[in-house]
């Protein structure tokens, strides 16, 4: 293929093959960090003020980052009708995927026509660089960063970290006509890679790697040189003022969840070769490891070896010059700052970490297809291995069709993941399907717990369950599974609930109100239980757990929430009025609800009967 071809009928060819491996991730739903980040995330609902949408919620994924948060702002102001609806956050997940394959596409055509690769690649530039773009948009394991939406952090940033290197690539090419433009772009990319995840605090570092590898020695003394690599290093600065806010605290960090640097070091040796199989071989890919802690260097001594082997070969490379050197450094130095040594104690091992480092594996071996193998039989090859790849993508997004799907695949391949087992438990709960949810929390208890796991994860496996009990009438039991979950963590809202709804159904209504006014103190915005507790302060037979002003207190808020629309909310409200002894207000109340109430006599007759309740000066009680 001649140097100067067309790109564009190639670049058409990448855009079409990403969008058939990818044409079921559009009915992927939102799940894991999805939640926390974009479902409760309020920083995304308005574009306006800026400050709002560019600063996501303090220990979620978007927090630190607000270039990923403010494109979540953009879905859902773009959003039509339900601005939740998955289909176009993912739709943007694909554009960015795409756009980052086809940066890729130039980096590595341009890379093969630099002096120092020209002779042996010039006449295969085009045909490699399609090669090395299409097998790394259709590999499978890109999945994890392109249909689960808020890993778009990791593709944003890995888009911006190729739009650096290809403008810096245009900056220091001697033939350059706009050097000072490109200069700009690059630092700009670098800015905004830095505002989308952490691990572009490494782009200035890839950048002179590739200008050190692939440019001829003197290329440092020019000035154009060293003002890219200072304009790029100065982003340095907007990263570190980022993460001065700490915004994962909870997360991140030495110490926390019983990790040490050296625990996580040794542990991530045994995960970094797991990812390098998984690059050849992806199979069987993974939503959640949870990944267990070596318990020392010994037990990962043959991956600490090969990976140590593998690094010393890169550093002789780079120091040769060698372009290996340059693919190994990239591969080390974009994984360094999450599997090296700063613990992330809630992510041990995730597989959306190999988006930019499975490009160095494939670009790795490409070019040696294609200078090796006669063009016909290379071709082949990789046609081979991209309709591989992407039936293999096709079908592994279906399995984000729902949580369920998704969690049930994860303990399938993984059924010592406690972690696991307790969102899928938890998840059969919330959809009535008790005696199945049971089956898994009990075996997610019965995992014996590994140092350094999540150390919330007994409380809700415990919380689950005792729900679960509860809902199957076995009471004592669920009790007993709910209080030892609030033992557990007594900071955790969602139990006290649990415990509220248990003791009043045994009739205990005075630890009831208790269990839901702490509840509440964790969880103040939550319309049903703000309800539930405000009907028991107002209308409990037994006076010592009645109480009309907190009672009031809790329905107002709950219709505050709901905009005055909810016709139990009402009703509720009406009566913590009437117990207040605020009679006019409860029947005020009354009249509202009787406005908004369906055309049901069972409903009428009973709002009526509230109605003649409050105006003769009674307040209601329950039955």
């Amino acid at each position: 293929m001649p140097k100067r071809a067309p790109a564009w009928p190639l670049a058409i060819v990448l855009m079409l093959a990403s969008l058939w491996a990818y044409t079921t991730s559009f009915a992927g739903v939102f799940a894991g960090d999805d939640v926390d980040a974009i479902v409760n995330n309020t920083h995304i609902r308005s574009l306006w003020p800026l400050s709002t949408a560019l600063s996501g919620p303090k220990d979620t994924t978007v927090a630190g980052r607000p270039v990923v948060n403010l494109t979540l702002a953009i879905n859902y102001a773009l959003a039509r009708a339900d601005p939740l609806d998955p289909w176009g956050y993912h739709a943007l997940n694909l554009l960015i995927h795409i756009g980052a394959g086809l940066v890729l596409f130039g980096v590595v055509r341009r890379t093969l026509l630099s002096a120092s690769l020209d002779a042996r690649f010039g006449s295969a530039a085009m045909p490699i660089a399609f090669s090395v773009a299409l097998l790394w948009l259709a590999h499978p394991l890109q999945t994890s960063a392109v249909t689960h939406v808020i890993q778009r952090a990791e593709a944003l940033m890995g888009l911006f970290m190729l739009l650096t290197l290809y403008a810096a690539i245009r900056a220091t090419d001697p033939a350059a006509e706009r050097p000072r433009a490109w200069i700009t772009a690059a630092v700009g990319a670098c800015a905004l890679g830095m505002a989308s995840k952490e691990v572009m605090v490494v782009a200035p570092i890839v950048v002179f790697a590739w200008i050190w590898t692939f440019r001829a020695r003197g290329i440092f003394d020019q000035r154009r040189t060293r003002v890219l690599l200072s304009g790029l290093a100065s982003s340095w600065v907007l990263l570190a003022l980022l993460v001065a806010s700490d915004p994962r605290g909870e997360s991140v960090g030495f110490g926390l969840g019983g990790w040490t640097w050296w625990s996580y070091l040794c542990t991530q040796a045994a995960v970094i070769v797991h990812y390098l199989r998984l690059a050849v071989v992806p199979r069987p890919l993974v939503f959640s490891y949870g990944w267990p802690q070596a318990a020392s260097w010994i037990e990962v001594a043959p991956q600490f070896i090969l990976l140590a082997a593998l690094a010393g070969a890169t550093m002789l490379g780079i120091v040769r010059r060698h372009p290996a050197g340059f693919l190994g450094a990239c591969f080390f130095l974009i994984l360094a700052p999450s599997s090296s040594v700063l613990p992330i104690p809630t992510e041990v091992a995730a597989e959306h970490r190999m988006y930019l480092p499975v490009a160095a594996v494939i670009a790795a071996v490409v070019p040696m297809a294609f200078v090796r193998l006669p063009r016909m039989i290379a071709w082949n090859l990789v046609a081979a291995v991209a309709v591989t790849f992407g039936v293999v993508t096709h079908e592994r997004s279906r399995d984000y069709r729902s949580l369920e799907a998704l969690m049930r695949d994860t303990v399938t391949k993984r059924p010592d993941n406690a972690k696991a087992r307790v969102v899928l438990g938890g998840h059969l709960v919330g959809l009535e399907r008790f005696s199945e949810a049971e089956a898994h929390l009990r075996a997610a208890i019965a995992i014996p717990p590994s140092p350094g796991g999540d150390p919330g994860l007994p409380a809700l496996a415990h919380m689950y369950l005792g729900s679960a009990l509860a809902a199957q009438n076995e009471m004592q039991e669920g009790i007993r599974m709910l209080e030892k979950a609030r033992a557990l963590n007594p900071s955790l809202g969602e139990v006290h609930a649990f415990l509220g709804e248990a003791y009043a159904s045994e009739g205990r209504i005075l630890d009831a109100v208790e269990s839901f006014d702490r509840a509440i103190a964790t969880l103040p915005d939550v319309p049903d239980l703000l309800e539930r507790a405000a009907r028991l302060r107002a209308t409990a037979v037994d006076r010592h757990a009645r109480d009309g002003a907190r009672a009031v207190a809790y329905a107002e808020r709950a219709v505050r929430l709901t905009g005055a629309g909810d016709l139990r909310l009402l009703d509720t409200l009406a009566a913590a009025y009437a117990e207040s002894g605020r009679f006019g207000e409860a029947v005020a109340t009354v009249h509202r609800a009787i406005e908004i109430a369906p055309p049901d006599p069972g409903t009428r007759r009973l709002l009526h009967n509230r109605l003649a309740l409050y105006t003769s000066g009674q307040p209601l009680r329950a039955d």
